[in-house]
């Protein structure tokens, strides 16, 4: 499996559509449904299933949009902690002012 592949079925699942999602990710729409279909074979069972209000989970499907949930907030939870940690102040500072502040 893919892990990339996770961003296309929450995208789908988001948007209920191929169209809809490739649009999200900026991609186009048989990206989409190929990337989908590729993971569907990969895991030998159907993840959407189409009706009138659009594409729906089926159960299979469900299951992995709950893990691919938690993933993205995962991940997105490890980028807030690591953003700037490796950034370190250096080089000269230089502060202007007027001399009746000084």
């Amino acid at each position: 499996m893919d892990w990339s592949d996770l961003s296309y079925v929450l995208a789908v699942a988001r948007h209920h559509s191929y169209l809809a999602a490739s649009r999200a990710l900026g991609v186009t729409h048989t990206t989409v449904s190929r990337r989908v279909s590729t993971l569907e074979a990969a895991l030998g069972t159907r993840l959407f299933e189409r009706h009138i209000e659009g594409l729906v989970p089926t159960s299979a499907g469900e299951d992995l949009i709950d893990v691919a949930v938690r993933m993205e907030q995962d991940l997105a939870a490890v980028q807030a902690r690591l953003l700037g940690k490796d950034v370190r102040l250096s080089g000269t500072l230089r502060v202007t002012t007027v001399d009746v502040i000084a």
